[in-house]
């Protein structure tokens, strides 16, 4: 057998077995109709082996004091090859027990969000946080609801690398940035986040320059459903960029 197409079978089988450890069942047949003009949100084996590699580069990670609290690594999920990816702060309490970005409630919200507004499924994008592990207010109660904080400077520090070199890896077209501590890491700026929200920000990643959009984040809609009008305005901004490129 010609060993490129071994090698594409390879490929192919390291990212059927990472799947399977996420829960897949079986593989659906698709009924979507591909615009040959646009990049696609079909999963790519080689950025899906790469990212896989890099996952394992860092899942035992003792850069920050943030390594010897967690439960769980909290690396990312989602598609090798979206164009649209979101990034938080940092996991929360369910997070860090699943090892799963954004499955509380926050990240239940946040998936009825694409669904409804961007009409995209959650499998279709890729979502992670800057830090990939629990930030703690009391980390010698690693199973009590509520302890959460929002990563200090030195914590996103040490873990900036790993999520730049994912965006690096996806390539999306688009980035949304979940909360104020996600926006000012990522674009490098002091204001708040009604100050950056609402616009598009262009930052170049191995060449390429990627949109970005900042807006509330998810869990602040919980606490004062009044905000789900932002998350509404910027995803709005969002799918109709993504219906234009």
């Amino acid at each position: 057998m010609d060993t490129e197409l071994q090698q594409v079978i390879r490929d192919f089988k390291a990212y059927l077995e990472q799947e399977q450890r996420k829960g897949l069942k079986a593989v659906p047949l698709s009924t979507r109709i591909i615009n040959p003009g646009k990049k696609t949100t079909a999963a790519d084996p080689a950025n899906s082996k790469t990212l896989e590699q890099l996952h394992q580069q860092f899942a035992n990670c003792q850069n920050c004091p943030l390594g010897s609290t967690r439960n769980n690594f909290v690396f990312g999920e989602g598609n090798a090859q979206a164009r649209l990816m979101f990034i938080g702060e940092g996991p929360g309490f369910d997070e860090d027990q699943t090892g799963r970005p954004f499955i509380g409630k926050a990240g239940q919200l946040l998936t009825k969000a694409i669904e409804t507004t961007i009409n995209l499924k959650r499998e279709e994008v890729y979502i992670g946080n800057i830090v990939k592990c629990h930030p703690m207010k009391d980390p010698g109660q690693p199973a009590l609801r509520g302890n959460d904080r929002p990563p200090t400077a030195e914590e996103m520090a040490a873990c900036l690398q790993i999520i730049t070199r994912q965006i690096e890896i996806i390539k999306p077209d688009i980035i949304c940035l979940l909360g104020r501590t996600a926006a000012q890491a990522i674009l490098r700026s002091n204001a708040g986040i009604h100050e950056l929200r609402n616009k598009f920000h262009t930052l170049n990643f191995a060449g390429k320059d990627i949109e970005l959009i900042a807006t509330v984040h998810p869990a602040s809609c919980l606490y004062d459903p009044a905000n789900k009008k932002y998350v509404w305005e910027d995803f709005k901004k969002i799918r109709d960029f993504l219906k234009k490129v």
